[in-house]
C-alpha cells in the first residue's frame, strides 16, 4: 500500500455549466503521498465524459494560478466553478469541455477579468457506478 495523507474535500464543481462556487469543506479523503494535490472537489455533470472524467467523480487539485494550454484546470468564472481544458490566445481565453454536446466557453477583454484559475486537475477517482 501506498503511503497515504488526507486532503480536504471542498464542496462541488460543475462539468457541464458553472455552478455557485461553495468552498464549504465536505469532510477530508485519502490520497496517495505521490500525488500532488491541495485539495479535492466533486465533479457534477458530464461535460468532461470523454476524459473519464463522469458525474459523482472526485477531482484532485493542486493550486496554481496558471495551467499550460490543454491542461485540465478548475476555473473560477466570477463566483461559479468549474472544471474544463484551458486554452490561452492572446487576449482570449478557451475552456472547452471533453463532450462535444457541451459549447466551448470564450472570454475576451473585459470579461479576462472575472476569470480566475483555481488549480490544475492532477488526479481523479471513479464513483461507485
Amino acid at each position: 500500500m501506498p503511503q497515504m495523507r488526507k486532503i480536504p474535500l471542498i464542496g462541488t464543481i460543475a462539468c457541464g455549466e458553472p455552478i455557485l462556487a461553495q468552498e464549504n469543506i465536505d469532510g477530508e479523503v485519502d490520497l496517495p503521498d505521490h500525488i500532488h494535490a491541495d485539495f479535492a472537489l466533486h465533479c457534477k455533470g458530464d461535460s468532461m465524459i470523454n476524459a473519464r472524467i463522469f458525474d459523482g467523480d472526485i477531482v484532485y487539485i493542486r493550486q496554481q494560478d496558471d495551467v499550460d494550454n490543454g491542461q485540465i484546470a478548475a476555473v473560477l468564472i466570477g463566483d461559479e466553478a468549474t472544471l474544463k481544458r484551458v486554452y490561452k490566445y492572446p487576449g482570449r481565453l478557451e475552456l472547452r469541455p471533453e463532450n462535444p454536446t457541451f459549447p466551448v466557453l470564450q472570454y475576451e477583454g473585459d470579461q479576462l477579468a472575472e476569470i480566475r484559475i483555481i488549480g490544475k486537475a492532477v488526479a481523479f477517482t471513479s464513483a461507485v457506478r
